[in-house]
C-alpha cells in the first residue's frame, strides 16, 4: 500500500509538470509527433459527465488542412496500465456521443519501460484502437530545437542517440539556462528537469545529480558577490553577497533539519522563515532527489 501511494505522489508530479508547460508543449506535439496539419484548434470542456465523470489531459477540436474536423484526446502516462484501451475507450465513446464527430486519441508515453499496454479492443461486438507515442524513441535533439524552455525539459525523456548521456544532459542543461528568462526560471525548468529524470535509468539519474549539483554550487560559489560578501559584508554593495551566502547556508540547514525528521513547522521556527519558503527550499528533496 505505501508503495502504492509514493508510485501515485510521483505520478502527480509528472501530471504537474506536464499540465504546467502543456501550452507551450502541446502545438510542438501536434505538428511534430502527431503529425496533424492543423488550420485551427480550439479549447472544449474537459470534463465528460454522465454516469461517472472523467477529465482528459488534453481536449482540442481541430479543423485541418483539408477543412476536417475531429476531437483530439490527448493522455499523458508515466506507467504501463493494463486498462488503458477500455479507458481510452470510455473516452472515446463520452466524446462521441456528446460532440457527434470523429476522435483522434494518443497515449504520449513518459516512461522508459517497454511499453506492455495493449491499443486494441476486439470483442465480437466491439473494435476500438488508439495510438501509443514513446517519448524514448523521439531524438531529444527535437525539443531543443524549440526556443521554449518549457518544450526543452522533456527532452530529458526521449532518446539520446549517438550522444553519450553526459553529452546529452550538458546540452540539455545549456540550452534550458540559455533560453530561460533568468534565474528564477532556470531553477523552476531544472526542478522540473529533477522530477523527470527519475523516469531514466540510474545511470542517467547519477550523471545528472552530478552535473546539476555541481553547476547550482558553482553558480552560488563563482558569483563575484559571494565571494566578497562572504569575506566582508558590511561595504554598499557587499550587503548581497553576504546575502546570498547566509540564503545557501539556510537552505542547506533545512534540508538537513528535512531529512532528520523533522517538520515544516519546526524548520519554519527555527530558520524564522515563513513556511512557503521552508517548503521551496526543501522541494528537490521531498521529490526523491
Amino acid at each position: 500500500m505505501e508503495k502504492d501511494v509514493m508510485g501515485l505522489k510521483q505520478a502527480n508530479k509528472y501530471d504537474r509538470i506536464v499540465k504546467e508547460n502543456m501550452e507551450s508543449v502541446l502545438p510542438v506535439f501536434m505538428k511534430g509527433v502527431l503529425n496533424l496539419d492543423i488550420s485551427e484548434s480550439r479549447e472544449i470542456p474537459d470534463d465528460l459527465q454522465y454516469t461517472k465523470e472523467r477529465k482528459p489531459d488534453v481536449l482540442k477540436r481541430i479543423t485541418d488542412r483539408n477543412n476536417r474536423t475531429f476531437i483530439c484526446h490527448i493522455e499523458w502516462q508515466s506507467q504501463n496500465d493494463k486498462n488503458m484501451a477500455y479507458r481510452m475507450a470510455e473516452y472515446a465513446v463520452m466524446l462521441y456521443r456528446k460532440y457527434r464527430i470523429p476522435v483522434k486519441q494518443y497515449v504520449i508515453f513518459m516512461g522508459q519501460d517497454a511499453v506492455t499496454m495493449k491499443t486494441t479492443i476486439k470483442h465480437k461486438n466491439l473494435r476500438f484502437w488508439y495510438k501509443i507515442i514513446p517519448l524514448k524513441e523521439i531524438d531529444y535533439k527535437f525539443f531543443l530545437q524549440s526556443e521554449d524552455p518549457e518544450v526543452k525539459v522533456f527532452a530529458i525523456l526521449a532518446n539520446f542517440g549517438n550522444d553519450d548521456i553526459e553529452t546529452a544532459l550538458d546540452r540539455i542543461l545549456n540550452e534550458i539556462r540559455t533560453a530561460s528568462d533568468g534565474s528564477l526560471a532556470e531553477d523552476k525548468h531544472n526542478n522540473q528537469l529533477r522530477v523527470l529524470v527519475q523516469l531514466r535509468n540510474d545511470n542517467v539519474k547519477l550523471k545528472f545529480k552530478h552535473m546539476i549539483s555541481t553547476r547550482t554550487f558553482f553558480k552560488v560559489k563563482d558569483d563575484a558577490f559571494y565571494q566578497i560578501g562572504k569575506e566582508d559584508g558590511i561595504v554598499e554593495g557587499k550587503e548581497e553577497g553576504k546575502a546570498e551566502g547566509e540564503a545557501a547556508k539556510q537552505a542547506q540547514t533545512a534540508v538537513r533539519m528535512k531529512e532528520l525528521g523533522c517538520d515544516t513547522e519546526l524548520i519554519s521556527k527555527v530558520l524564522n522563515i515563513p513556511i512557503a519558503e521552508v517548503e521551496q527550499l526543501i522541494e528537490p528533496l521531498q521529490m526523491g532527489i
